[in-house]
């Protein structure tokens, strides 16, 4: 006898192998997404290094017109070849994150119940937003502020700072993607108080735990100094207090309906 197939979509759900070559489409996306965006970061690389070097330019100009010449330091043959390679790896995470978040989107939706749903997008493209926003935030006032506490300690002990093209961009790299995902703290928050979850009463409850996971979080992501460890943990913290007013003014009924 031949066995009867019934038409798909009339509530049988998938096998677990379909499950798991849906996941492995997925991943094939994301990384297809990701490796064509570090590719045309890579043919710019040029410019990405100038980019990347500009705030320490800008930090070594202010201790006198002797050193505005400084050069990072090479200190083998391929370092400048493979810091090329990590960096647009890097700038390619960054600019693909809007279509990995697409596609992650189009992954989760079918699986979502319809009060569910109405929450992902906007938390994809608020997630995404913030992810930008605490990049351009480490790399613009994170970034400066901890090169020149090191440049002027350097100096003042006594040694002249000559540093690696390859400790200097995974300190870039490290702070910017630190704070790109932390910022997306709000978005988890927001997230559980509007699925019922978590509301203001447990996030203030909680608070002090909190505190000590920013501070312990902080101290991983960033370099083992006190001035970028304190630029990383006062934004989450005031961060997470404006999630505890949102969560209390958007989502005040919700805790215990999950």
């Amino acid at each position: 006898m031949a066995r009867e197939h019934n038409p798909p979509g009339e509530g049988e759900e998938k096998p677990f192998l379909d499950h798991l070559e849906d996941l492995r489409f997925l991943i094939w996306k994301i990384l297809i997404s990701w490796g064509t965006a570090a590719l045309l970061a890579f043919l710019a690389a040029d410019r990405m290094l100038e980019a990347v070097r500009w705030p320490l330019a800008r930090t070594v100009r202010e201790f006198g017109p002797g050193e505005t010449d400084f050069v990072l330091r090479s200190l083998s043959p391929p370092e400048v070849f493979l810091t090329s390679i990590k960096l647009s790896i890097l700038a390619g995470l960054i600019v693909a994150l809007p279509v990995i978040l697409y596609i992650v989107a189009r992954f989760l939706l079918p699986a979502l119940k319809p009060r569910e749903k109405k929450y992902l997008v906007p938390a994809f493209l608020f997630g995404g937003g913030l992810f930008f926003a605490g990049v351009v935030f480490a790399y613009v006032v994170v970034l400066p502020l901890g090169l020149r506490f090191f440049w002027s300690y350097t100096l003042r002990m006594g040694i002249r700072p000559e540093w690696t093209l390859g400790n200097y961009i995974s300190m870039v790299g490290r702070l910017t993607l630190g704070f790109g995902l932390v910022f997306e703290l709000p978005v988890v928050v927001l997230l559980l108080a509007a699925l019922g979850i978590v509301d203001y009463r447990t996030l203030r409850r909680k608070r002090p735990f909190v505190v000590v996971g920013i501070l312990i979080l902080a101290a991983f992501l960033t370099p083992p100094d006190v001035v970028t460890q304190v630029l990383m943990a006062v934004p989450l913290l005031i961060l997470f207090e404006i999630c505890v007013l949102l969560a209390r003014i958007l989502f005040p009924g919700k805790a215990g309906k999950a």
